[in-house]
C-alpha cells in the first residue's frame, strides 16, 4: 500500500536542507539535499514503505521480512513500530540541534540528534535509547544513521544515474576509490518491492580502516549531486546502502549483533547513545564535497618532522641521535620524533618488548632528558613513541594476565601482541606513570601513538561483544585527552600500522595522523592523494624515506608527494650527498613557501585510476586552488606524477581558461611545461614528478 508523506519539518543547516517526512501512521523519515537543488525536489508518487530514521531492534521482535535475516536488522518489526512523540528544534547563532523523539509501543524512547554548527558544512548526527520500561531491554541493532529518499530529484530513478561511492583499503595501500552504478550491486528495484537489496561492508575489531574507511557516498550524476556518510570510526562499524522500492537508503553505525556481534543489555531508565556520524551533500568533484566533512584544520605552520625509524630501524641511541642533530639543525627541520625501540632490553628484535616503557640504559646511558635537552638546542620539538595500548609477550606488563583484554576468560593474543584492558584504572595508572609522567619529566613536545594489532570482534567486559570494544576506544581517547589536559600543546600523532585509524574518531582527537606504513614504495603519492578524501592535509603526515642510492629524479617523485600533506622525512640522512641535500631543501622552501594555499585551498585531482599500486603506470594531477570554484580561483598549486606511462603523454593541468603564469617550479627536468596551453609533457619511462606554483594574470 502506498505510503502518502507529507513534510514535517524542513531545517535550514547553510547551504543544505534537512527534512523530515511524516506517513499516516507517524512514521519518520528523514533526508538531505542542498539549497541550491530545493526546487528540484519532488515528493516520491509510488513510495510503498516509510523507511524510519531510527533504525534499532530489540531482541525479542522479528526481523523485517525481506530475506534480511542473517544479513542485517534493517527495517526490523523495533523500526517499523517507531511513531512521532515530538521534535525540538533549538536554533541558536552557533547553528541549530533537532531533537527527534519517537516511541515505541512499550513506551521506549528513541532519539536522532543533529547538530550543525554555522562554522561547518556537515551534519552530526547519532542515536540514543532509553529504556522507560519496568524491565532490562536487550538491542540487537541501534544504527547512528539512516538517510533516506534518495535521490530527491526524481520521481522516478533513472537506470544508471546513481553511483555508489567506497574507499576500500589495505595495508600500505590505503583508500583506493570504487565508485560504480548501484545496478551493479543489486541495488535496484524488483519487479515489486520485496527482496531487500543490499550492499553491506565494514569491518570488526578495532583498527577501524580495514578493506574500507568508514565512508559511503552516493552520487546523482543527472544533478551533480553527492552524499557522503562517515562514521565516527572507533572500533567495529558497519555501512550499508539498501533498495526495497523506488529510492535508496543509506544506514549504518555501529554492526548489529549478525553482523558484528554487537548487543547492549539496558536497565529501566538508563539511556544509551551511538558513536556519532557525519552527514554532507553538496555539488561538484568528490574532493570538493568531501572537504565538508573534514574539521578545519588550525596550522600554525608547516613545520617539517623527522622520524628516525627509517634510519636506525628500531635501534635509536643517544649516539645515533647526537650525530643526527647537526645535520639536521641545518635543514630546516622542526621536530624529532624518538621511534621504536628506545626501550629494548638487550635485544634487537623490540617488538616482544613493547609495553614495560622503561628506557633502554645500554641505548640512552643518561636516560632521556639529555637527549631532549639536545634536541631543544638545535631548536626543534622532541617526540617519542609509544603504542600503549598494546603489550608485547615478552614485556613484565603481559606477565600480568589481570590487567590484559579476554575473550571467554583468555587473554586476547595474537603472534606479537597482547592487549591491556584500557577499562581498567589500574592501566591508567600504570600509564600515567610510565607514559605521561615520563613525556613530563623529560620535556616531549611530541608523542606519536601507535597500534599495531587488533582486538578482534569480541572481547568480554561491562557490555560485552562489540560494546565492549566501544567501551575500550572510549577509555583509549580518554587517556588521549589526560594528555592534552596535562601537557597543554604537546602534539599528538594518531597512527596505527600506517592508516588503520584515519577515522574521525582519532583525526579529531590529535594533532596529525601518519598516512600510511608506504615508506619505500612508489604507491605514496597515490595514497596520499586518495587520504584528501578524509583527512585535511595539514593533519596527514606523508613520508618520504631518503635514499643515498637514489638519483635526484627518485628524489623529487617521493619528496613532492609529500606536499601532500606535512613533511615526514627519514632515512639515510647521514649519507645523502651535497646535490641530495639541496635538492631536499629547495623542496621543504617551496613546500613551505606555498604550504598556506595547500593546507586551506581545495584539492582537486585528474587522471585515470592507476591500476596496480605495487607497480603503478600511469599520469597523476593533483591541483590545490584558493577560490570557493576552481573556475573562480586566481592561485593554484599544482603536482604532477608520470609513473612510467606507456607512452609519452600530454597532460592537461585542469585550470580554468585565463593567462596564468608560474610564478615557481620545483621537480624534475624531465617533464615539459608548457606554460601557455597549461599542460605538461609526462615521460615515457622512469618516475618523475613536478610542482608548479601559478597565478592568474588581470
Amino acid at each position: 500500500m502506498t505510503e502518502q508523506l507529507r513534510v514535517l519539518s524542513e531545517v535550514a543547516c547553510g547551504d543544505m536542507v534537512t527534512r523530515y517526512l511524516i506517513d499516516g501512521h507517524q512514521h519518520v523519515e528523514w533526508t538531505v539535499f542542498p539549497v541550491a537543488l530545493a526546487q528540484s525536489v519532488v515528493a516520491p508518487p509510488d513510495q510503498v514503505n516509510t523507511f524510519s530514521l531510527i533504525q534499532a531492534k530489540r531482541r525479542q521482535e522479528p526481523y523485517d521480512k525481506n530475506f534480511s535475516n542473517g544479513s542485517t536488522s534493517f527495517n526490523s518489526a523495533t523500526a517499523r513500530s517507531l511513531t512521532f512523540a515530538s521534535q525540538l528544534i533549538v536554533p541558536s547563532s552557533a547553528g541549530v540541534h533537532v531533537t527527534t523523539a519517537l516511541v515505541d509501543p512499550d513506551g521506549n524512547r528513541y532519539t536522532q540528534e543533529l547538530v550543525w554548527q554555522a562554522a561547518e558544512r556537515r551534519l552530526k548526527t547519532w542515536t540514543t535509547f532509553t529504556n522507560q520500561t519496568a524491565t532490562p531491554q536487550t538491542l540487537d541493532g541501534l544504527a547512528s544513521v539512516c538517510l533516506a529518499g534518495l535521490s530527491p530529484f526524481h520521481a522516478k530513478q533513472k537506470t544508471g544515474d546513481l553511483d555508489l561511492l567506497r574507499l576500500r583499503s589495505k595495508w600500505a595501500m590505503e583508500g583506493r576509490l570504487e565508485q560504480r552504478p548501484i545496478e551493479e550491486y543489486g541495488l535496484e528495484e524488483s519487479w515489486k518491492p520485496s527482496g531487500l537489496g543490499l550492499e553491506s561492508f565494514g569491518q570488526n575489531g578495532t583498527m577501524p580502516v580495514r578493506r574500507f574507511f568508514p565512508l559511503v557516498g552516493v552520487q546523482d550524476k543527472d544533478q551533480d549531486c553527492l552524499w557522503l556518510v562517515q562514521l565516527a570510526g572507533k572500533a567495529s562499524w558497519r555501512l550499508n546502502a539498501a533498495r526495497l522500492d523506488d529510492r535508496l537508503v543509506v544506514f549504518g553505525g555501529l554492526p548489529d549483533r549478525d553482523t558484528g556481534a554487537w548487543f547492549r543489555e539496558v536497565a529501566p531508565g538508563e539511556t544509551i547513545h551511538t558513536p556519532f556520524a557525519y552527514v554532507t551533500c553538496g555539488q561538484g568533484p568528490l574532493l570538493q564535497v568531501s572537504k565538508r566533512l573534514l574539521a578545519p584544520a588550525q596550522a600554525s605552520d608547516a613545520s617539517v618532522v623527522y622520524n628516525e625509524w627509517a634510519t636506525t630501524w628500531g635501534e635509536p641511541t643517544t649516539a645515533s641521535i647526537n650525530r643526527a642533530l647537526p645535520l639536521l639543525a641545518a635543514h630546516r627541520i622542526g621536530t624529532y620524533v624518538i621511534d621504536a625501540g628506545w626501550f629494548r632490553k638487550g635485544s634487537t628484535n623490540f617488538d616482544p618488548q613493547i609495553g614495560d616503557w622503561q628506557v633502554d640504559r645500554d641505548a640512552f646511558p643518561d636516560g632521556l632528558k639529555p637527549v631532549v635537552a639536545a634536541i631543544h638546542h638545535r631548536g626543534m620539538k622532541a617526540g617519542i613513541w609509544f603504542e600503549f595500548e598494546n603489550v608485547g609477550p615478552e614485556s613484565d606488563r603481559a606477565k600480568d594476565e589481570a590487567v590484559l583484554a579476554k575473550r571467554d576468560g583468555q587473554v586476547v593474543a595474537t603472534l606479537k601482541r597482547r592487549f591491556l584492558d584500557m577499562t581498567q584504572p589500574v592501566n591508567r595508572q600504570f600509564l600515567q606513570t610510565r607514559m605521561i609522567d615520563l613525556l613530563k619529566a623529560n620535556g616531549f613536545d611530541y608523542l606519536k601513538v601507535d597500534y599495531n594489532d587488533t582486538l578482534g570482534p569480541v572481547i568480554d567486559g561491562t557490555h560485552p561483544g562489540a560494546a565492549a570494544l566501544e567501551d575500550q576506544i572510549d577509555a583509549t581517547l580518554a587517556v588521549l585527552a589526560d594528555v592534552h589536559r596535562q601537557l597543554p600543546g604537546l602534539q599528538i600523532e594518531n597512527c596505527s600500522s600506517g592508516g588503520h585509524r584515519l577515522t574521525p574518531a582519532f583525526i579529531e582527537n590529535t594533532e596529525f595522523s601518519s598516512f600510511s606504513d608506504a615508506h619505500d614504495t612508489l604507491a605514496i603519492p597515490i595514497v596520499a592523494a586518495n587520504e584528501l578524501v578524509v583527512i585535511p592535509p595539514a593533519k596527514n603526515l606523508i613520508w618520504c624515506v631518503l635514499h643515498a642510492d637514489e638519483d635526484l629524479e627518485t628524489l623529487y617523485y617521493h619528496l613532492i608527494a609529500t606536499f601532500l600533506g606535512r613533511i615526514c622525512l627519514s632515512g639515510d640522512i647521514r649519507d645523502l650527498s651535497a646535490a641530495q641535500w639541496a635538492t631536499v631543501d629547495a623542496g621543504i622552501a617551496f613546500y613551505q613557501a606555498h604550504a598556506p594555499l595547500i593546507f586551506n585551498g581545495t584539492a582537486y585531482r585528474l587522471g585515470a585510476p592507476v591500476l596496480s599500486y605495487h607497480d603503478p603506470h600511469g599520469v597523476q594531477v593533483v591541483g590545490f586552488y584558493n577560490g570557493a570554484t576552481l573556475a573562480d580561483s586566481a592561485e593554484a598549486v599544482v603536482m604532477v606524477w608520470s609513473m612510467a606511462p606507456e607512452a609519452a603523454t600530454v597532460v592537461e593541468l585542469g585550470l580554468p581558461a585565463g593567462q596564468w603564469q608560474v610564478v615557481a617550479r620545483y621537480g624534475s627536468d624531465q617533464l615539459h611545461v608548457d606554460e601557455a596551453n597549461l599542460r605538461v609533457t609526462a615521460a615515457s619511462a622512469g618516475y618523475h614528478a613536478i610542482a608548479l606554483a601559478l597565478k592568474r594574470q588581470g
